[in-house]
């Protein structure tokens, strides 16, 4: 028996590893996947300075949204600031206090950088937008400027004109041939609102300042948990959220990695009907033993995938991370911890397996019903429609992991090995994980047994899909009447 189980295994594996098709589908995946990651930070800093003018007779509209850019890129360095304090790579909750205090005492932003003490870990974010004065007085004398015609004089050399805002009474108006980007529409709108508070305060005799007292007075909110890990403090971190974060994106890989390797049954056993291979295979080796070699050389393919991928993903990150900023490192050990984990890793290599027998079998099972890719697509299409709901649980996982629905939904078996993941980090009891992976166990062993006989009746018997549905129309309540 395992001779001949064997012996299909390894010749359905080496026809998918031998094909130059899959291997280029092994490199290129992290490779496009990486570079949609990067993409916008890459597409964000590649951005040239746009640069503006302003028509304004008192110059205050000018000054407001200067101090606007100026504050949207310090909140960038806070940003950063904060993320290095919860990654625990910082120094200390000061670095922040002293970024601020630096910009209030009149300091330059890459200064106020230095005074954190930080410099080496932090970026100074570019700049996306730069004012330069109306090289024409008018609306209409500027024209050529803002259809590039002209270009106007900076200090890198000649550039164009990207919008006008026109200051008036009772509206601001925004000039410019590029529709789409709104990062200086906002941040006018701002400098606008900056503006129109000043001046109703001051109508109202009150002091513009109370706003910024106020917020100086307002009481930190600091995050804390009762069930901290022993001697580590109770601040909530990042070492915290991880957990949940990786359960999302474990959840969606096993999504993917399962469906892209059982189309791989899908396909071969579809073309092994359409070429009638099922006759000689079968007379020599048994149905079952052929259906299981067939499952575990696709097992096979995907232990591949991810052997690759894992080794690749380590030596990356072992010949990157010493060149990475602390913040970086920092995250990315605090991630790869929380994948690790054995609570979060063991459910997660259990689903993955349990989930393959299970929608292996029912792909397999389909195919050999089928001469075509377009009769397998008469079955898939509910099936598929049905599978896609793991995917909006991920959205609901992202705002609440604890959801009840995604609680409810878990005890679905199709649906049991994504969400599973999804509950570990929630830290379900442990009866809970173990009848959810012995329901899962057992409805894969039923859909095994359904699917061979349906098998059977494709890779035998010659049954199509037509017969398929005849007998569902037959068979199912309210389709057709019993058959005799």
């Amino acid at each position: 028996m395992i001779g001949s189980i064997y012996l299909v295994a390894r010749r359905d594996y080496l026809g998918y590893v031998t094909a130059w098709g899959f291997w280029l589908g092994l490199l290129l995946t992290p490779v496009l996947l990486g570079a949609g990651m990067i993409a916008p930070t890459l597409a964000a800093s590649s951005e040239p300075v746009r640069h503006f003018t302003i028509i304004d007779g008192n110059d205050a509209f000018r000054d407001a949204l200067m101090e606007e850019m100026s504050e949207s890129r310090a909140d960038a360095v806070r940003f950063q600031i904060e993320t290095l304090e919860l990654v625990g790579s910082g120094n200390g909750p000061g670095a922040l206090e002293a970024f601020n205090a630096a910009l209030e005492g009149g300091a330059s932003l890459e200064d106020a950088i230095s005074a954190t003490g930080q410099g080496a870990t932090l970026s100074v974010p570019q700049r996306d937008y730069a004012y330069v004065p109306p090289p024409a007085g008018s609306l209409e004398q500027l024209r050529p400027w803002l259809l590039g015609e002209r270009q106007i004089e900076t200090e890198a050399g000649p550039a164009p004109l990207f919008a006008v805002l026109v200051v008036k009474p009772d509206r601001i108006e925004y000039w410019s041939e590029n529709v789409t980007e709104g990062g200086l529409k906002s941040l006018a709108r701002d400098a606008a609102t900056r503006l129109t508070r000043a001046r109703v305060f001051a109508q109202a005799g009150v002091d513009p300042g109370i706003l910024e007292r106020i917020s100086a007075a307002t009481p930190e909110l600091e995050e804390k948990r009762v069930r901290d890990q022993a001697g580590a403090p109770s601040e909530v971190t990042l070492a915290d959220r991880a957990p949940f974060i990786v359960s999302i994106a474990i959840a969606f890989l096993l999504w993917t990695l399962i469906f892209s390797v059982v189309n791989y049954l899908l396909m071969g056993t579809i073309e092994e009907r359409s070429n009638k291979i099922f006759d000689s295979l079968l007379t020599s080796v048994s149905l079952s033993h052929l259906l299981a070699g067939k499952l575990i050389a696709v097992l096979a393919v995907s232990l591949t995938l991810m052997a690759v991928w894992g080794l690749g993903g380590t030596a990356v990150t072992v010949l990157v991370g010493a060149a990475l900023p602390s913040g970086a490192a920092g995250l990315i050990e605090t991630f790869a911890a929380a994948a690790l984990n054995p609570a979060i890793l063991l459910p997660a290599l259990l689903s993955f397996l349990l989930g393959y027998l299970m929608f292996g079998a029912l792909f397999l099972a389909l195919g050999s019903l089928c001469d075509t890719i377009q009769e397998a697509q008469t079955l898939m299409t509910p099936l598929l429609v049905l599978l896609m709901v793991p995917l909006f649980m991920l959205v609901i996982a992202i705002e609440n992991p604890e959801s009840p629905i995604i609680g409810v939904m878990s005890w679905i078996p199709v649906f049991t090995p994504f969400l599973l993941i999804l509950r570990m980090p929630t830290e379900p009891a442990i009866w809970e994980v173990a009848a959810l992976l012995v329901l899962m166990a057992a409805a894969a062993m039923v859909i095994l047994w359904l699917a061979t006989r349906v098998y059977r009746a494709g890779a035998v018997h010659g049954a199509g899909v037509n017969d398929a549905l005849a007998w569902m129309k037959n068979r199912l309540p309210g389709l057709g009447k019993p058959a005799p």
